[in-house]
């Protein structure tokens, strides 16, 4: 799997995870899996393994379209062929080039001119395919997909698209090349991906029997920090850019990171998901405080915490100490709610 360089990405957490969820519901290949706040699909893609159907979703387009193309869409060879095609293109002045590399009306310099230019050649030509019928939907997302992530590699920011840097790193220097987001052959059809608020999702009249959720943990906006994916996943000349970094007008804003409106909507989304099984990734430096916590998720069954020890990122300087929880909350709604929280060290 090729992924984002995402904030929050549990790629690397994704083992333990997988661990715990199967100890804890040990006939998972029978049952369904909601991965609510997909981000980059690491979660799902990991997931449609062990489970019987995977389904994912997210407010962010960009992650819609990687969603898609990792549970919706077997890798081909008319789709490495495609991508290969890809690599030989001349690049061309369109909307990521204008809009997001240096050029005489624009100072901004989240790409270089050759990868900005080459990213557009690109872009368009996955809109001719598909409206010339060469492409399927599902495909479509799949090479759309590749594109998003392959970009990314060459994104000159330190993370997020909050910024840019003002010299280019080495590698925004490297030429971009187009690679399979991944290179999975079985692929189930009946997964379903969505590109809704998890509020609206939970309120559906559809049952899973496991959900995880990884929602925001602060004030930091996704659609805000990554507008440039979405720029390219959408790549229509009516969005309108503002400001010095080029950020969607409107973009989505979530609930999961406003402090006076996180406790509601995890209520609101706990109140009707229809499902067995909940699991909730909410660090120790999250909006919402370990009492708050408590309140909210014990009254919906037997509550247990996994706390998850691992080494901080170097740009996480607010830190004390090298050391961050990852919490994982486990809901089991088949079992009565109890006043005893057990919590294991992991």
């Amino acid at each position: 799997m090729n992924t984002l360089n995402y904030i929050g990405s549990k790629q690397t957490l994704c083992p333990i995870l997988t661990d715990i969820i199967s100890a804890e519901i040990p006939d998972l290949k029978s049952l369904n899996f909601l991965d609510m706040f997909a981000g980059t699909g690491s979660v799902g893609f990991r997931f449609q393994d062990i489970t019987n159907i995977c389904s994912a979703n997210d407010l962010e387009y960009y992650s819609f379209i990687i969603n898609s193309a990792l549970l919706k869409c077997a890798y081909s060879t008319k789709l490495q062929d495609i991508i290969d095609h890809f690599n030989t293109l001349n690049g061309v002045d369109g909307l990521i080039y204008t809009n997001y590399a240096e050029n005489d009306n624009c100072e901004r310099m989240f790409f270089t001119v050759e990868n900005a230019r080459k990213c557009d050649a690109i872009r368009v030509h996955i809109e001719d395919l598909k409206t010339a019928n060469i492409i399927e939907e599902n495909e479509y997302y799949f090479l759309l997909g590749s594109l998003i992530v392959s970009i990314d590699k060459v994104a000159n920011t330190s993370c997020v698209y909050g910024a840019y840097l003002k010299e280019y790193k080495k590698s925004a220097l490297k030429t971009m090349i187009v690679v399979p987001i991944h290179k999975k052959m079985d692929i189930n059809n009946s997964n379903q991906i969505f590109n809704i608020t998890a509020e609206e999702l939970s309120q559906k009249d559809i049952y899973y029997d496991v959900v995880y959720m990884d929602p925001p943990y602060n004030q930091r906006q996704y659609s805000a920090n990554y507008c440039p994916l979405n720029y390219i996943a959408h790549y229509s000349e009516n969005i309108v850019l503002k400001g010095k970094t080029g950020t969607i007008d409107g973009y989505n804003k979530s609930n999961f990171c406003s402090k006076p409106k996180v406790f509601n909507s995890f209520k609101t989304i706990l109140d009707n998901i229809k499902c067995k099984y909940i699991f909730i990734s909410y660090n120790n430096e999250g909006l919402l405080k370990y009492d708050e916590l408590i309140e909210l998720f014990g009254s919906y069954g037997e509550l247990k915490l996994y706390k998850i020890q691992y080494k901080k990122f170097k740009a996480q300087k607010t830190v004390s100490g090298d050391i961050v929880y990852e919490y994982l909350w486990f809901i089991n709604k088949t079992k009565n709610a109890s006043d005893l929280i057990e919590e294991i060290e992991y």
